[in-house]
């Protein structure tokens, strides 16, 4: 949930607290870059305990959308969970007027929810889609073939 604008004051304070959340076992993310050159696209977030946000996080830079980094992301942060986390369930949502990150959470096994509504940048109430994968369908989805983009 990235506030819009995004001042220089408000990402040192995002990166100061990420070290203090990884090491009180409450969140872990991630820099999400290219494989090629190390080019910083996003990042990937996983929180130990669900809030109404779910455990699971991504954000991609909108110029590098369209090329599997938001999925080879929640891949890695779903897989991360179910092996370090004894939740039964991850849980993520995405905004509804965005579906193509709900195509990264389907590509990933997980299976749509209900639409709820929560606070969003400004305060003001927004539709969010809700997702949800249990380990034994994460399992699953592992044994199955990997869709195309």
């Amino acid at each position: 949930m990235i506030p819009h604008p995004y001042t220089l004051e408000m990402a040192q304070q995002f990166i100061a607290g990420l070290a203090d959340a990884a090491a009180l076992g409450e969140a872990w993310t991630y820099a999400v870059t290219r494989a090629d050159d190390g080019v910083l696209v996003g990042c990937a977030a996983l929180h130990a305990e669900p809030d109404p946000r779910g455990n699971v996080g991504y954000w991609i830079g909108r110029p590098h959308w369209g090329f599997g980094y938001a999925t080879a992301a929640a891949r890695a942060i779903l897989s991360m969970g179910f092996a370090q986390l004894e939740h039964p369930t991850l849980t993520a949502l995405h905004l509804a007027g965005n579906p193509a990150s709900g195509r990264v959470l389907a590509k990933c096994g997980m299976v749509e929810g209900a639409s709820v509504m929560l606070p969003h940048r400004d305060g003001a109430p927004q539709a969010f889609r809700t997702w949800s994968i249990t380990r034994e369908q994460w399992d699953r989805h592992q044994d199955a073939p990997c869709p195309r983009r």
